[in-house]
């Protein structure tokens, strides 16, 4: 942990996807450090991944594959799931890709994860 970031004092996180970025964002919308996310390797590793795919998808790349927005939408959901059961005191943000391109503005394409249920 660099201790830079603001993750461990607000306990608050965003999944978002946005190119060139780690997929996770602060409260006030800076982008967090992942390595700053108190979540276990393999979690992380798995936010990088997910990043990674997207930023193999560039829309503005006319050589890019097309991006499978449900199916990275729904692995991006499933990961805020991961990251809310790891941190179930956090307040866990996703933000929906797939919404987004549908044009809806950003209140509506992102929500709270619920904690799991038990």
């Amino acid at each position: 942990m660099t201790g830079t970031s603001r993750f461990h004092g607000l306990r608050w996180v965003r999944i978002m996807a946005v190119f060139g970025s780690e997929g996770v964002w602060q409260m006030d919308g800076t982008e967090g450090m992942l390595d700053d996310l108190p979540v276990p390797t393999a979690l992380r590793d798995r936010i990088d991944a997910w990043q990674s795919h997207y930023d193999a998808h560039d829309d503005m790349d006319p050589e890019a594959p097309p991006l499978d927005v449900d199916r990275f939408t729904a692995e991006g959901l499933a990961i805020a799931r991961a990251v809310k059961a790891a941190l179930p005191d956090w307040t866990v943000v996703f933000h929906d890709e797939a919404k987004a391109r549908r044009g809806l503005p950003r209140a509506a394409c992102e929500a709270e994860v619920a904690a799991p249920a038990r």
